[in-house]
């Protein structure tokens, strides 16, 4: 089983407007509304390629209670912490073409109260999943090195713990020796200081993990795919192009398609291989986070394996 954890969730309004120039009043031509957030998508997609999946995170007000009322109707576990404040509302605005920009609120403040007993919930809950997935950014009263915090109770419980974040709280999460980390090309060079762009740079860059304790480095390329390391060797991940709907929320399947992979007892390659299909998958969609099995499956077919 999956538990997801979504520390700073959202609702995830997405406005479908072509030719959208600011200082101009626009009409949408559709819109989506839907429990968002990089852990409710990662959890969202596990539960429709079959996993069991549970989620945690932060929520507060009329908008968590409606994140809450969201995910149970999907079929996901509710194990959210009640705060006193309000979630956030997060916009994206896209074209027919695919392009796309967001608004993202930065949410409410968590006290220490509210902090330590989604601790408390969290160490006891874990016992019951295998795979713990972490995305996105925090809220506001949590400190950098809260996922770091919750990667060792994974590591102690036995748990494989994958982590998808950046900047500061991507850097202390190095230092808390997770089963796995997502950053893409930009947040790595970030922290390496070292843009990232030869294969020799992808190699540098998984050996810069590994060396730094995650037991499995794996860096998003975007449309070009993924690198990761298995078993001290680098290999490239290649998808097939594909016309993109909406891109949003791939790389948060993508992590639900390797947790599932995992939860399902696939070899790490087809693991990554399986997120990498979800991730294609997604794009096809209007909502975020959205996959189904079938176009999982007939993308899965095509993805090559390709050693650096």
């Amino acid at each position: 089983m999956i538990l997801t954890v979504t520390a700073n969730p959202a609702i995830d309004r997405v406005y479908f407007i072509n030719g959208f120039e600011i200082g101009k009043v626009h009409r949408a031509d559709r819109i989506s509304c839907s429990a968002g957030g990089k852990g409710l998508n990662v959890a969202r997609v596990a539960h429709i390629i079959g996993r069991e999946t549970a989620a945690m995170g932060f929520v507060g007000g009329y908008t968590g209670e409606f994140i809450k009322s969201e995910i149970e109707k999907q079929g996901i576990k509710n194990l959210f912490t009640d705060i006193e404040e309000e979630t956030r509302t997060c916009i994206n605005i896209s074209d027919e073409n695919g392009a796309s920009g967001e608004i993202l609120e930065a949410g409410p403040k968590v006290s220490e109260e509210e902090r330590q007993r989604f601790i408390s919930d969290y160490s006891a809950y874990i016992k019951d999943y295998d795979i713990i997935c972490v995305s996105g950014s925090l809220p506001r009263g949590l400190t950098s090195d809260f996922y770091a915090e919750l990667s060792r109770i994974a590591k102690e419980k036995g748990k494989k713990i994958i982590i998808d974040t950046s900047g500061k709280t991507l850097e202390e999460i190095l230092c808390a020796n997770p089963y796995m980390v997502k950053p893409n090309e930009d947040e790595l060079s970030a922290l390496m200081n070292k843009e990232i762009t030869t294969d020799d740079d992808i190699k540098d860059a998984l050996f810069y993990l590994k060396e730094k304790g995650v037991e499995v480095p794996l860096l998003s390329l975007g449309k070009d795919g993924a690198a990761a390391m298995i078993d001290g060797e680098c290999y490239k991940f290649l998808t097939q192009p594909v016309n993109v709907v909406n891109a949003v929320g791939s790389g948060d399947s993508t992590v639900a398609g390797i947790a599932a992979g995992l939860d399902m007892g696939y070899s790490l390659e087809d693991a990554i291989k399986l997120g990498m299909a979800t991730g294609t998958a997604n794009t096809q969609f209007e909502q975020t986070g959205m996959v189904t099995k079938d176009l999982v499956d007939r993308f899965f077919a095509q993805i090559r394996v390709e050693m650096i």
